[in-house]
């Protein structure tokens, strides 16, 4: 856990239409080649040349597949029996391509394939260290490209000069348009000493900037706390939620209630999410049992997320930092203590992803990023797609020289300090 003082400064299967039952040689009108055939025997190709047709037996498609993937199926036997080059064909690039198919298809920027060779890299995630860059990323809102949410601390990222809100217009040269989260960070993470290139476009700059970094080991507490030298107040930071979370924040709290703190700053901004029980457990210990939230399935079906009782701060008084970065798991808690009365959320709109996600294993070592459900606040607010709207929204100007948002915060904490004094 990291511990630092604060101040008050700014901070497919391939896809095919019909079943043929011809093959198709296409034939022009060059030296050298067969002379057209009369116009009763021939039939326009797609490409507006002249195709003859011989006729081959039909396709069977066999008793166990599912329906409407016929066409698929039949796809794959006509090109692994008829294509020139069959015996080329890489059945397992087909494969890929296919998933890859269906899920261009689905439309959904949060559900993604993980291919073998990034499948242990995204499990990385999970557990808190991994090598690569050392930034958060996600979807700008309208889900064409990448942004840049925040760079780690002492990072490659952050020693390359990325900022927050820089848009990453190409990884290596590739065009990361219609790119999801989970294709970009598969593109981004790598091997420790590898280079990757980045094409950057940073707010108010007129052109991209094409920026190399060599990737690292980046080890990432999730959790980290201060105390403000002129209040009586801690700051607890929590940039992501891993499975380490619940244990780094009760060290952080353990080290709030030494320090005699009399009020806390929650800070998620550019909070991207992680683990739904991660995110529970964190609520645990700001409420005494009670909804966190609630998801329902494309089924219908509702599964509840309780808070244990017990938590070890449930009275202390308490302020929450979300900013337009601020998504998923940082959207339910912020939604939760709000809902529950347990704290006043200061700062400006969250992104808006309720939706929760689950890495399902595939046969070939790869896996399946599957939205699954959406997650609703105590109160039954929806968070997709609207995100979580503050109680004070302070927005930071271009020009500011200091944080407008904390400095809200503190002002809050002031006034609820005063009241329980008072009461």
């Amino acid at each position: 856990m990291k511990t630092f003082r604060a101040t008050r400064g700014r901070w497919w299967w391939p896809a095919a239409a019909s079943v043929s039952l011809v093959i198709l040689a296409c034939s022009g009108d060059g030296a050298g080649e067969p002379a057209s055939t009369p116009e009763a025997d021939v039939a326009p190709g797609r490409d507006g040349l002249i195709a003859t047709a011989t006729v081959l037996p039909a396709v069977s498609v066999p008793d166990d597949v599912p329906e409407g993937l016929e066409a698929v199926w039949e796809a794959y036997a006509q090109l692994t029996r008829e294509y020139v080059d069959r015996e080329e064909l890489e059945v397992e690039a087909m494969a890929e391509g296919a998933i890859r198919g269906m899920i261009d298809a689905i439309d959904d920027r949060y559900t993604a394939y993980v291919s073998p060779e990034n499948y242990t890299r995204q499990m990385e995630s999970f557990r808190g260290d991994f090598e690569g860059i050392g930034a958060v990323i996600q979807n700008t809102p309208d889900g064409k490209r990448i942004v840049i949410v925040s760079p780690l601390d002492d990072t490659p990222a952050e020693r390359a000069g990325l900022k927050s809100g820089d848009i990453i217009m190409a990884v290596d040269g590739d065009d990361t348009e219609g790119w999801s989260v989970i294709d970009a960070v598969t593109r981004i993470r790598g091997p420790k000493g590898t280079p990757v290139e980045l094409l950057l476009q940073h707010i108010g700059e007129p052109e991209p900037v094409a920026v190399t970094i060599i990737r690292g080991t980046i080890e990432t507490p999730s959790v980290s706390v201060s105390m403000l030298p002129d209040d009586p107040y801690a700051i607890v930071r929590i940039s992501s939620f891993t499975d380490r979370t619940p244990d780094e924040l009760e060290e952080a709290l353990a080290e709030v209630r030494e320090a005699n703190a009399k009020g806390i700053i929650l800070d998620m901004r550019a909070n991207p999410g992680g683990m739904l029980a991660a995110t529970v457990d964190v609520a645990s210990e700001f409420l005494d049992g009670g909804l966190v939230t609630y998801e329902i399935d494309g089924r219908g079906a509702r599964k509840d997320w309780n808070a244990r009782s017990g938590g070890s701060t449930l009275d202390m008084p308490l302020v929450v930092l979300v900013d337009e970065f601020s998504a998923s798991g940082s959207e339910l808690l912020a939604a939760a203590l709000q809902d529950r009365g347990r704290a006043a959320i200061i700062g400006t709109t969250t992104f808006g992803k309720g939706s929760v996600n689950i890495l399902r294993d595939l046969e070939h070592a790869g896996g399946l990023y599957i939205t699954i459900a959406r997650f609703y606040s105590p109160n039954g607010t929806p968070v997709e797609g609207d995100g979580v709207t503050p109680d004070v929204v302070v927005e930071i100007p271009e020009d500011a020289t200091e944080d407008v948002q904390l400095n809200a915060a503190i002002e809050q904490l002031d006034f609820q300090v005063g009241a329980a004094v008072q009461r």
